[in-house]
Order: structure tokens, then sequence, then C-alpha cells
């Protein structure tokens, strides 16, 4: 563990700061993320425009393009992590800036409704209907057609990315996910893995965290186990495009995700899974504070560059 994590992890003890599982929506939304706290400010980028998409209801949904030169090497969607509950385009936007100008593609950042005011299916719906949007509308973005669309997402935003994906392509439609990039997913609702009983708390993600979590963004049981909500219940994940998965070794999340990861290779679906030993939940977040969490997104950004030049 980097020394920077080690204290990190020793200020969030000190400051006894009540965990989201004993708040309301609205109180875990009025702290500010780790994104907020860590990354810091956000690179300049060639142009950035604020959009919006009609999801599955009509609802219209924000999101925020980046684009970084004047011909991209390929379009990423990014949907953001945060239990399903807390995160925005806003939060993320230093990250998503910078993912475009280290990546040289353009960053379609989805402001996805949240839970619980929006429970699944909701944000799944939003995620499908944004990579519709992006596939359909990346020629007059980019000038051309994109050679590569990527779904990329951390924590609970990977799991839109994972879930949208598979539908997408399911889908036939014209313009197909080239690349999913899908960082400490969560894949499961059984709280009963061996990460979790080893980190289940004192590593920022707690277990009781995201319990409460799934009670905000599917509180009835029996749907958490629908393939959309929980992909490790997946039977068929045709369509999945190749995955790049990464783990932290000291995230509760760690083992669903590995399992996920493990499922997709047994599918058929060419997939990486790196355990990013020493990191904890949320270290998209550190990578310009914690030096292993920016070898991370190193690998990430070389991953997408491989994609992008094939």
């Amino acid at each position: 563990m980097d020394k920077e994590i080690e204290a990190l992890l020793q200020r969030v003890k000190e400051a006894k700061r009540a965990p989201f599982w004993q708040g309301s929506p609205q109180t875990a939304r009025s702290t500010p993320t780790l994104m907020r706290l860590l990354f810091g400010e956000a690179p300049a980028v060639e142009r950035i425009e604020d959009l919006s998409f009609a999801s599955a209801d009509g609802v219209q949904v924000p999101a925020r393009l980046y684009i970084p030169s004047v011909s991209p090497k390929g379009l990423i969607v990014f949907f953001h992590g945060g239990g399903w509950v807390i995160g925005s385009v806003t939060d993320y936007h230093p990250f998503t800036a910078a993912l475009a100008l280290r990546t040289g593609c353009a960053v379609l950042s989805v402001d996805y409704r949240l839970a619980p005011e929006h429970p699944f299916p909701k944000p799944v719906e939003d995620a499908v209907a944004a990579l519709a949007f992006a596939a359909g509308e990346s020629v007059g973005w980019l000038g051309g057609k994109p050679d590569k669309l990527v779904a990329m997402g951390d924590s609970a935003g990977a799991t839109l990315a994972t879930v949208a994906s598979r539908l997408h392509n399911q889908r036939g439609n014209a313009k197909t996910v080239d690349l999913q990039v899908l960082l400490y997913p969560v894949t499961d609702a059984e709280f009963n893995s061996g990460s979790y009983r080893e980190f289940e708390r004192g590593y920022l993600l707690t277990r009781r965290d995201m319990e409460w979590f799934w009670e905000q963004y599917c509180p009835d049981l029996a749907k958490r186990r629908h393939p959309d909500a929980s992909p490790m219940k997946a039977g068929n994940l045709a369509g999945s495009p190749p995955a790049l998965l990464m783990s932290g070794g000291l995230d509760p999340l760690r083992d669903e995700g590995e399992a996920y990861g493990s499922k997709l290779k047994a599918a058929g679906i060419d997939t990486e899974v790196i355990r990013c030993e020493g990191l904890v939940h949320g270290f998209l977040a550190m990578v310009n504070y914690a030096p292993s969490a920016g070898r991370a997104l190193d690998r990430i950004v070389a991953r997408i560059k491989e994609a992008s030049a094939k």
C-alpha cells in the first residue's frame, strides 16, 4: 500500500465521519466525493459541450462531451461511480477531461439518473440510451465514424457499462461497443465473498455501505437477481465486448469483480483481469495522489490506445 493511501485511511479513521449507511441520500450527496477531494484540477481540452439525450421513457438525460483534438481516435462513453446514489458528471469533470487528453479519444460523460428517486432499472435504461446516442451521433461530433467505441465506468458505473454494452451489442446496433473498461465493478448483491469478509470495514468502502447502496438502488430483493442488476447472474453474455477489468487488492468488491472477469472469459469473451495490489475502492480518484493508482491509469490508457489503433 502506498504511504499516501495509508495516510488517507488514517485520516478517514480519525475524522470519525458518519458512514453512508447511517445517513440519507441527501446527506451522502452533500459530502464531497473522493474525486473532488483528490484528483486535482481539470486540464484544458480542445472543446467541451453539454448535451442531453432521451432515455427509454423520454426523459432527457444530461451528458458532457470532451473533444481533445481535431481528430479523436475513438469515443469513450463514461459512467461515473457512486453506488447509483451519488456522483455526477461535474464531480468527474477533471478525470474525464484528463482521460480525453491522455487517450486521444473523445469522451461522453453521462449524468444518468440516481437512486432512490430513480431505482433499477432506470439507470440501466439511461446507460443503454447513452450508448445508442453516442453510436448515432458520433459522426457529427468527431467529423467521421469513430474507429472504436468504448464503454467505461468505475464501481456502480462499471456495472452500468458492462450491462449496457451487452444489451447494446445484442440489439445489433450499427456501431457496436468494441471494448469495455470496468474498474472495481459491482457485479453481485450477495455480500458473502472472501474480500467482503476480509475488508468489511476500514478500507473506505464498507460492507454496510454497499448494503445501503443496494437498498437505495434495488430495494426489491428478487430484482437484484436480474442479470441487468447483478451481471454475475447473467446466463447469456453473448454480445459482451472484449474487457479490461481492474480490481483493488484491498476492496470488498475485489472477489465479485474478478469472478465476473472469469465468467466473461468462460463465455469466450477476450478479457484481461488485473488485480491492483495495495489499492482500495475508488482508486480512480487517487491517480494524481498515490503512485500505484497512477500506474493503474497508465495501464487503462495503454489498453484504450491499443484498441483504438487496431
